[in-house]
């Protein structure tokens, strides 16, 4: 009987979504596994950056790799695509990151691999459309709704990073490095970007916009104020 790592070196991006996440909603078994440290550290960051819910991140490097663990040496798919993330060379090539900032776009390298996925979502509708934005990513509606189900999963094992109910004086750090903003919204100007540890005070919100909750925030260690969105956010 072929093993489960040749079965998944031998399918398409849209097989290995069946086999990998099938019970995913009844079954303990075929639930998702844990996410390694320096995936999670990057899953986090990334969703941070780019402004967007970093378990969505997760779900599609769990679907399309489960984080790596099928693609060593990055072997190609029989569809063709290469990497953690499983890009297609031409999407690559048109949304590929230099993520650690080596100076190379590297589709086999984690670092860039899962920027890269960020990239590529929020131009294909995220955060606002998720469901475009998988599809786009590929091309199957089994799919969308299969990361979409690793992504609460994740989300209620690890949380989505803060969130629930701060109030005007509290002091907050973020989960992960985190872009701060002059108004409510990922398309507007980066004011700085703030690292965990550093210490901030609510002073408004909560206010919604493009499907996040966004506090207004007086980071204290840098004199500076802007809006953050709530779910990189704990107690400080």
């Amino acid at each position: 009987m072929p093993s489960r790592r040749d079965i998944l070196k031998k399918v398409s991006t849209a097989g290995a979504t069946a086999i990998t996440v099938t019970g995913l909603s009844g079954s303990a078994s075929a639930a998702p596994g844990s996410i390694p440290s320096h995936y999670l550290d990057q899953y986090q960051a990334t969703g941070a950056n780019y402004g967007i819910d970093w378990t969505y991140l997760a779900g599609v490097g769990w679907i399309e790799t489960q984080h790596g663990q099928y693609e060593p040496g990055c072997d190609e798919s029989s569809a063709g695509a290469r990497g953690p993330m499983q890009f297609m060379p031409a999407t690559w090539d048109a949304y590929g990151v230099d993520g650690n900032g080596d100076g190379y776009a590297n589709i086999c390298d984690y670092q860039d691999a899962i920027p890269a996925a960020a990239n590529y979502l929020t131009a294909s509708g995220a955060p606002e459309n998720w469901d475009d934005a998988l599809y786009a990513y590929n091309h199957s509606w089994s799919y969308v709704n299969d990361v979409k189900d690793t992504a609460a999963y994740y989300r209620n094992q690890y949380g989505g990073g803060g969130g629930g109910g701060f109030a005007d004086g509290d002091r907050i750090t973020p989960t992960a490095n985190l872009n701060t903003r002059e108004q409510p919204g990922t398309g507007q100007p980066i004011v700085a970007t703030i690292s965990p540890g550093e210490v901030g005070e609510i002073m408004n919100g909560p206010t919604t916009k493009g499907g996040y909750t966004w506090w207004g925030v007086h980071w204290l260690d840098r004199n500076v104020w802007g809006w953050s969105v709530e779910q990189y956010l704990t107690d400080a």
